[in-house]
């Protein structure tokens, strides 16, 4: 009987020592775009959703591969974006769409992004050329979902709508 009151209350203050949950399962399964000098969106299937990182290429020097901690790199920010219906035809866009009505943004507290630019790449970068970039987001959390690995190859960015 003492083993059994002792496996409860086990189970009972585990199962209270959780501070904060989040669902590790995230919704970026759909499209993705890139525009601006550095701007990579991936939506959700249903468009409705997406993940934005935004990088300040103005003040780095782009390389083959730089790694960004999103909790303390200024030139690097991910966003969290949910819309009451699909957002898609609204993004890098010069002629704007009318927004659907936006119900959730997060801003990334913690995680690491991956940025990747090969070398012909950096070449049509440093001519003021559009170019292509793979983005790797590893352990990102937002307050209420988490991102464990998402890869997003080969975005055109470099280039303003218009």
């Amino acid at each position: 009987m003492n083993k059994i009151v002792t496996l409860l209350l086990a189970v009972i203050l585990i199962g209270c020592s959780v501070t904060k949950t989040t669902n590790n399962i995230h919704p970026f399964s759909g499209d993705s775009m890139g525009c601006g000098n550095f701007i990579v969106y991936q939506l959700s299937e249903d468009n409705s959703e997406y993940v934005s990182i935004v990088v300040d290429v103005s003040s780095i020097d782009l390389e083959e591969m730089q790694v960004y901690n999103v909790s303390k790199a200024d030139v690097v920010r991910v966003t969290r974006k949910k819309y009451a219906s699909a957002v898609n035809a609204s993004l890098c866009n010069d002629v704007m769409m009318d927004k659907p009505k936006e119900l959730l943004e997060e801003i990334a507290s913690e995680g690491v992004v991956e940025v990747f630019v090969t070398n012909y790449q950096l070449e049509k970068a440093e001519n003021k050329e559009p170019y292509n970039v793979t983005i790797v987001l590893k352990k990102v959390i937002f307050e209420t979902i988490s991102i464990d690995y998402l890869r997003i190859e080969n975005i055109n960015v470099g280039w303003l709508p218009g």
